[in-house]
């Protein structure tokens, strides 16, 4: 009985066990895919990675420009609030406020780069 379960396995040529079939047919399959990304093909993986910058770049744009409409509508609020004679000593800590928030952002951003 163990003689037909060999035979069969030398009748196909199979002298390695499964698992080394099954490694061997997936390596090959990879192997596929280098040469035609190596000829300009575009690789779905590459198409989602556009996808999610594009949309990168359209929300930082739109951060962009919430924000500038926040820093003019809160320097309005400030003049609105508070009486004229103390308009500008909160602008200027406004101004310090947001200065300070910037730097902390921007050293925050080069350590994570550097």
């Amino acid at each position: 009985m163990s003689d037909s379960n060999s035979d069969d396995a030398t009748a196909q040529g199979d002298d390695q066990p499964i698992d080394a079939r099954s490694a061997d047919s997936g390596t090959a399959a990879e192997g596929d895919r280098d040469p035609a990304r190596s000829e300009g093909g575009v690789d779905g993986r590459d198409i989602v990675g556009y996808v999610q910058w594009a949309a990168f770049a359209i929300l930082c744009l739109l951060a962009l420009v919430a924000t500038f409409r926040f820093y003019f509508a809160a320097s309005e609020a400030i003049r609105v609030w508070f009486s004229p004679d103390f308009v500008p000593v909160f602008q200027a800590v406004f101004n310090l406020v947001v200065l300070a928030a910037s730097a902390i952002g921007i050293s925050v951003l080069v350590r994570r780069i550097a």
